[in-house]
């Protein structure tokens, strides 16, 4: 009960500080590692709630001797239940906190990957068939009077531009809007703004995803706009956004004026100093403490019970 304590706490203390901590001013200098930063708080949730769950149902002196060892224990939590029927919450919030949490998120994953699959193959399939690719521009390009550009992610990377876009934009700032959408399926941006989302569909009302489902979706923006600005000269970069500003795309895609605000213009025009060695190096440490502090919590009673004697592993040999 002690170890469940403890992770439950550790949890709800992730949940209330990692969005302060991640929001607190730096993200915007690093964002890389700032998508990391919330992943990694986002899986130590998780993490943390699974193995609570865990070592309600299964003592930690079982798992030091084997699997048969898990299955006896795990026998003998349901025979406990039928002897002393004030356990049984105790079993039920162990079944909730592990089965349920992954049973949910597995549903809501599956189901999203599922919708977000045949939506791209029904986007794909309609913008191809009145666009026609433009090997110069390593593009292909929709005939329309909104000026717009994003790009397809997935098996058939696709990258898409009005043609209002082309004659709209300079040469310099269509250059930087190809490679801001390039940099999208390069980097698989997809992926980290799906896997928050997924988060965000499948526990709502916690802040931590919520937040960090808005803030994955503006940060892979930002290093798509840094990978522009790398090839093209960032007042052009900032150009193309103001010219795009208030375009609209699909849901399935990832677009190059997607929250394109204030504050994503002035950090190209205005760019601020980036992150530190040591500061990048106390935020990473930091993203690894926070996935591999729940296992360590979680491991602490058995480690303790090996290494009193208490239990052995099977195969050690202690003499």
């Amino acid at each position: 009960m002690t170890t469940t304590v403890a992770l439950l706490t550790f949890a709800a203390a992730l949940v209330v500080l990692a969005p302060r901590a991640i929001g607190a001013g730096w993200a915007d200098r690093s964002p890389r590692l700032a998508v990391a930063a919330w992943q990694a708080a986002s899986a130590g949730v998780l993490v943390s709630v699974v193995l609570a769950g865990l070592a309600l149902l299964v003592p930690a002196g079982a798992v030091a001797d084997g699997l048969a060892s898990i299955l006896d224990a795990c026998a003998a939590t349901i025979a406990a239940v039928y002897r002393s029927p004030g356990q049984l919450a105790a079993v039920l919030a162990g079944v909730l906190l592990s089965g349920g949490v992954l049973l949910r998120l597995g549903w809501v994953a599956a189901r999203t990957r599922l919708c977000d699959q045949r939506e791209r193959r029904r986007l794909r399939a309609k913008i191809l068939a009145g666009a026609r690719p433009e090997q110069s521009l390593g593009a292909v390009v929709l005939d329309s009077d909104q000026a717009a550009a994003f790009c397809l992610p997935g098996r058939l990377r696709t990258v898409v531009v009005t043609t209002a876009a082309v004659h709209t934009l300079s040469a310099d700032e269509l250059a930087a809007v190809l490679a801001h959408e390039r940099a999208h399926l390069r980097g698989r941006h997809h992926l980290a703004v799906g896997a928050a989302r997924i988060l965000d569909r499948a526990f709502p009302g916690v802040p931590l995803f919520s937040r960090g489902r808005a803030q994955t979706e503006r940060l892979v923006e930002l290093l798509a706009d840094d990978a522009a600005a790398e090839r093209v000269n960032r007042v052009e970069v900032a150009s193309a956004l103001v010219t795009l500003a208030g375009m609209r795309a699909p849901a399935a895609a990832l677009a190059a004026a997607q929250g394109a605000g204030v504050l994503r213009v002035t950090r190209l025009l205005r760019p601020a100093a980036p992150l530190g060695a040591a500061q990048r190096i106390t935020a990473a440490t930091a993203a690894v403490f926070v996935v591999a502090g729940p296992v360590a919590l979680a491991a602490w009673p058995l480690v303790s019970a090996v290494s009193s004697g208490l239990c052995v592993l099977p195969g050690a040999d202690w003499s």
